[in-house]
C-alpha cells in the first residue's frame, strides 16, 4: 500500500481528479448490474438474447476491476475503461433501439452512460498524456 500512496502523490493533478470520476462512475454501474443479479439471480436479463445477457452480467465483475486497474496499472485500467463503454453504449443503443424500441432502457440513464462515455473518451487521451509525461519527466 504504501508504494500505491508513492506513486499516487506523484500522478499529475488531473489524473487525481479524473481516475476518481471515473471509478465513481464504474462502481455506481457495479452497483446496478449487483442489484439486478440479486434481485434476478444470475444471468438476471432474461428478456434478452443470452450473449446480451452474459455481457450485462459480466459488467458486474469487469466495471469493479476498471475502476481498481485505473489505481494499480492505469494504462490497462483506461484501456479497459474505453472499451466497456464502446461496448456498453453500443449494447445498450442497439437493445435500446433495435431489439426493444422504445421498451428497453429510459432515455436519462441511456443519455447519462452516453455522456459519461463522452466525458471518458475526451478525457482518456488527457490522463494518458499527462501520466507518461510526469513519468518521462522523472526518469530524465
Amino acid at each position: 500500500m504504501g508504494a500505491f500512496r508513492v506513486m499516487w502523490r506523484q500522478y499529475p493533478r488531473a489524473v487525481k481528479i479524473l481516475f476518481p470520476v471515473y471509478a465513481l462512475c464504474f462502481l455506481f454501474a457495479t452497483w446496478n448490474h449487483a442489484v439486478d443479479l440479486r434481485n434476478g439471480g444470475f444471468l438476471p436479463y432474461t428478456y434478452a438474447p443470452l450473449p446480451f445477457n452474459i455481457y450485462w452480467t459480466s459488467l458486474t465483475l469487469l466495471d469493479p476491476l476498471a475502476a481498481l486497474l485505473l489505481f494499480l496499472l492505469p494504462y490497462h485500467g483506461m484501456v479497459l475503461a474505453v472499451l466497456i463503454m464502446v461496448s456498453d453504449i453500443a449494447v445498450n443503443l442497439y437493445a435500446t433501439y433495435v431489439l426493444f424500441p422504445g421498451a428497453m432502457m429510459p432515455d436519462a440513464p441511456l443519455l447519462s452512460q452516453i455522456a459519461f462515455g463522452v466525458f471518458l473518451f475526451v478525457t482518456v487521451p488527457i490522463a494518458w498524456k499527462r501520466l507518461r509525461k510526469s513519468q518521462i519527466e522523472k526518469t530524465a
